[in-house]
């Protein structure tokens, strides 16, 4: 099985050119995906930047490099009980979506909400507020042929627990709504095996770092406690074909991380 090997465009050194700069380093070092993080000032869904988009398109239409979109998450809440937060929320995620067409993004990455405290109290109906939002989104999403991925999420706030997702896809049945597997996110709160196992079937997209558990340092692969040598082996067996982005904290981290998948897939090979 060939992996799917990515980059995330928050490992830049220069945020102001962060694209340009994650897609040139892919290139230079046989990555095959960037995932364009939308908190960076380059690529701003409802600022749309044409002549980086054209740019953007065409370096990787030339070298052959799959662009993929994180969605904005910083103060969106798409649980919110505050009417107007939730409809700005929605409208963010569909300027991302329109943003991921014209780069050729077949998916749009995105966080569920926060849970503050009208949610702490009453997290049933935060979770049929967001069950209103995503509807939204996924009719959206459908006249663009977009995929959306949410992706799990173990901060106190978060919104994106397994739990969460679960309810989520127990509630909306829709082949265009999936799943970006965070591992180290998972890692925060439970083990991170138990969510692959629990979500495999609607993963479409993984994020990779590593950590001690418990914790969120955004490592290389093979400087924390996660178990990827077992999780590749899943993901393997199960024929899961997503990308596996590194989201970590600089690029020698990234490097470092395909290495140590590397070898854990010749190690499984050889067993």
């Amino acid at each position: 099985m060939r992996l799917l090997y990515g980059l995330s465009t928050s490992l830049a050194e220069n945020y102001k050119n962060a694209a340009i700069e994650t897609i040139k380093f892919a290139i230079e070092n046989n990555f095959q995906v960037v995932e364009i993080f939308c908190e960076t000032p380059d690529v701003l869904p409802d600022q749309p930047d044409y002549k980086k988009i054209s740019e953007i398109n065409s370096i990787a239409r030339k070298h052959g490099i799959r662009i993929q979109i994180h969605a904005p998450f910083h103060s969106l809440n798409l649980a919110s009980f505050n009417e107007r937060i939730r409809q700005v929320s929605v409208k963010i995620i569909k300027d991302t979506i329109v943003l991921a067409s014209e780069l050729n993004s077949p998916i749009v990455t995105f966080h569920l909400g926060l849970c503050f405290l009208p949610c702490q109290i009453d997290r049933k109906k935060a979770l049929k507020v967001l069950i209103r939002s995503l509807w939204d989104i996924i009719e959206f999403a459908n006249d663009y042929n977009i995929m959306l991925a949410m992706e799990n999420r173990g901060g106190k706030l978060d919104i994106g627990r397994l739990s969460d997702l679960l309810y989520v896809l127990d509630n909306i049945s829709d082949n265009k709504l999936r799943v970006t597997f965070d591992v180290v996110q998972a890692n925060v709160v439970d083990d991170p095996l138990k969510y692959y196992e629990a979500l495999k079937k609607f993963i479409r997209n993984i994020h990779v770092s590593d950590s001690p558990r418990g914790k969120s340092l955004l490592l290389a692969v093979g400087e924390g406690e996660i178990n990827y040598k077992e999780l590749l082996a899943r993901l393997i067996r199960d024929n899961i074909s997503a990308p596996l982005i590194f989201e970590v904290a600089n690029k020698e981290k990234a490097l470092k991380s395909r290495e140590e998948l590397e070898k854990h897939k010749k190690a499984l090979i050889r067993d």
